[in-house]
This record gives C-alpha cells, sequence and structure tokens, in this order.
C-alpha cells in the first residue's frame, strides 16, 4: 500500500468558544466579522467544503462522555474537503475544558479506505508518533466509523493570538462510511437552519473582537456536531 508523505504532524494547545447561532445572527456575524478580519484563503470566494467520518467505541464513550459533560474526552476522525481528494487526514482532537489539542496526520485515499474496512497496522508501523498513537486507540479501543457529517465553513483570521473564527452552516449528517461517495443522502441536522460560530486563539481574545462578538445574541454553549448527529440519527 502506497504511503502518504510524512508531513509533521500538527499539535496545537488552544482555547475554544462556540455559540449557536440562528440565521439572523449568522448573517449579523458574517457582516461584523468580514468588517474587522481577513477571511482565510479557503473562505475568499466563499465558505468552503468539509467531511469528517467520526470513529467511536463499540460503547460509544465518545458521545456518553460529551452528553455527559464530561470535561477530559477526545475525538478521532477523517476529514476530507473534497470527495475526489488523493489524500484524507486522519485527526485526534482532545479536549480539557475550554482548551484543545489536536494532532494530525495526512493518509492516501488507498490508505484512508483501508482504515475505515478495519486495517491498523499501516499506523502502527509508522514513524511518527501521531500515527501510531491514533493507531493505538484504534485496535485497542476497538474504534470503528459511526457516522458522517458535512457541513459548509467561512473562516477569518488574524494573526495576534492566532485568532481563528468559523461560521459552519448547513450541517447534515448519515449513517455511513462512504467518506469519498458525494451521493451519500444527508439529512439536516438542527433542522438545517442553525449555524455554529467557533472562536479560537492561544492565550486571550483581543477585547475589540470581544466586543464585536458581543452583538451576536448567540447561545454560548458546548456544541458538538458529531453529538447533535449522533442525538438525531441514531
Amino acid at each position: 500500500m502506497k504511503t502518504a508523505t510524512n508531513t509533521p504532524a500538527l499539535a496545537v494547545d488552544r482555547h475554544e468558544e462556540k455559540f449557536l447561532l440562528n440565521p439572523g445572527e449568522a448573517a449579523l456575524a458574517r457582516a461584523l466579522l468580514d468588517g474587522a478580519l481577513h477571511r482565510d484563503r479557503h473562505s475568499e470566494a466563499g465558505a468552503y467544503y468539509i467531511r469528517s467520518l467520526y470513529f467511536d467505541t463499540p460503547f460509544d464513550n465518545d458521545y456518553a462522555d460529551k452528553v455527559l459533560g464530561v470535561s477530559d474526552r477526545r475525538k478521532v476522525r477523517l476529514r476530507i474537503y473534497d470527495h475526489a481528494a488523493p489524500t484524507a487526514r486522519l485527526e485526534l482532537k482532545e479536549k480539557q475544558g475550554i482548551y484543545s489539542h489536536k494532532t494530525g496526520v495526512t493518509l492516501t485515499r488507498a490508505e484512508t479506505e483501508a482504515l475505515i474496512a478495519g486495517e491498523r497496522d499501516f499506523l502502527l508501523a509508522r514513524s511518527d508518533a501521531a500515527a501510531r498513537r491514533a493507531g493505538n486507540l484504534l485496535v485497542q479501543e476497538a474504534r470503528r466509523p459511526v457516522v458522517l457529517v458535512d457541513y459548509e465553513r467561512t473562516a477569518w483570521t488574524m494573526p495576534v493570538e492566532r485568532v481563528r473564527i468559523t461560521l459552519d452552516e448547513h450541517v447534515r449528517a448519515a449513517r455511513s462510511s462512504a467518506l469519498f461517495d458525494g451521493a451519500v443522502p444527508m439529512v439536516g441536522v438542527h433542522s438545517g437552519s442553525a449555524v455554529i460560530l467557533e472562536v479560537k486563539y492561544d492565550h486571550y481574545l483581543p477585547g475589540h473582537i470581544r466586543r464585536l462578538l458581543s452583538a451576536v445574541q448567540g447561545q454560548n454553549m458546548s456544541i458538538s456536531k458529531y453529538a447533535a448527529a449522533r442525538e438525531f440519527l441514531y
């Protein structure tokens, strides 16, 4: 099996805040953010597509931890931005309260399809620690793919504190593991109308950005697209 280029693992400890918005609040947030920040290069022409395939244990530990409000929790997912993509990203996201830490490794399409089918050995044989850790979690916890989630994202950034703010819309899900299949029937989560605003930064959120966001009357809450999809579909 051909192996993807061994790119450095992504490892980031960040503050993360989430807000649930209605369409009117999302329109206001978009206008305010466009007036204060630059969109990232992927969003310059509009929202871009994201698809994630989530893995959980046979006892659905990740879902249960989220529902119960456990402070320390994790998610394992495969992510693509195009159904025809030659690679996918295997990501392990861990949270401790408001802090998040994410590592990831790039897989070829063949490796990705093998992983979905239950193959794990190639991860354990990789030289990078992130791949071996993800492989060990998949093996030791008997994780398997459980839900597919699609949405469109618009993102804004600023260099100070590496602020990144995103609006995720049209969140939809399916009980499927067909990561690369664009024809999978998807069902809208939150009736397809809710928008999720995510705010990420290193140590502090600059005051003028905090004041700008305070004008958007969204509900500050712990939101998980994965948990919402599981609750809706199962």
